[in-house]
C-alpha cells in the first residue's frame, strides 16, 4: 500500500508542475530557432537590468543599458559596489526566474512579481537605452506584454510567469555554461574574478 501512495504522491507533484515541464521541453526543443530568439533577447535585457538595478541600489549611476541581437549586452555604470553589480546579472536573473516559479503557489503574488518585472524593464529601458534601437523596442514591448498579462487575468499572468520563469532559469544555466567555458575573460564572471 505504501508504494502506491508514493507513486500517487510523485504523480501528483509532476502533475502540479506539468506546465513548467512542458515549457522547459518546448524551450529546449526550439532553443536555437527564431521562435525562441526574442525571448532569449528579452532575458538578456533582464540580465542587464539587474546590473543596472544593483548599480542604483549600491549608490551608483547608470549611464547606459544595451542589448544586441547576438545576445550580448552591457550596462555602463559609475560608482556603486562593483562585485555586487557584476554578479547581479546572473544572480538576479536566476532569482527572478525562481521567484516566478515559486509564486505559482500564490497567484496574486505571481501577478505582482510579473507586473514588477515588466514595469522595471520598461522603466530601465526608457531611462537608459538609446531611443529607437531594437533593444529599446523589444525592452518596451516585452515589458508592456508582461505588465498586460499580469493585469489582464490570473490565467494570463500564470502563463506569462511560467514561461518567463522557465526562460530566466534556463538562460541563467545556459549563460553560466557558455560564459565560463568559452570566453570567460569577456564576461561578468571573468571580470569579477579578475
Amino acid at each position: 500500500m505504501g508504494v502506491f501512495r508514493r507513486i500517487n504522491y510523485i504523480a501528483g507533484v509532476f502533475w502540479q508542475f506539468r506546465y513548467y515541464v512542458l515549457c522547459t521541453v518546448l524551450a529546449l526543443a526550439f532553443w536555437d530557432t527564431a521562435l525562441i530568439k526574442p525571448f532569449r533577447f528579452f532575458v538578456v535585457l533582464v540580465h542587464e537590468v539587474n546590473h543596472a538595478a544593483a548599480a542604483l541600489l549600491t549608490g551608483g549611476e547608470v549611464v547606459e543599458i544595451r542589448t544586441h541581437w547576438d545576445e550580448s549586452g552591457h550596462t555602463l555604470a559609475r560608482g556603486g559596489i562593483y562585485p555586487v553589480i557584476s554578479a547581479a546579472g546572473y544572480v538576479g536573473s536566476a532569482l527572478m526566474g525562481a521567484l516566478l516559479i515559486y509564486t505559482g503557489l500564490y497567484p496574486q503574488a505571481q501577478r505582482l512579481v510579473l507586473l514588477l518585472i515588466g514595469a522595471v524593464c520598461m522603466g530601465m529601458t526608457m531611462g537608459y537605452t538609446p531611443l529607437g534601437g531594437l533593444d529599446f523596442v523589444l525592452g518596451i514591448g516585452g515589458g508592456f506584454v508582461l505588465c498586460a498579462m499580469a493585469i489582464k487575468s490570473r490565467q494570463m499572468a500564470r502563463v506569462g510567469s511560467v514561461w518567463m520563469g522557465v526562460m530566466l532559469c534556463l538562460y541563467s544555466l545556459y549563460e553560466f555554461r557558455t560564459d565560463l567555458w568559452y570566453v570567460p575573460e569577456l564576461t561578468d564572471a571573468g571580470l569579477l574574478s579578475a
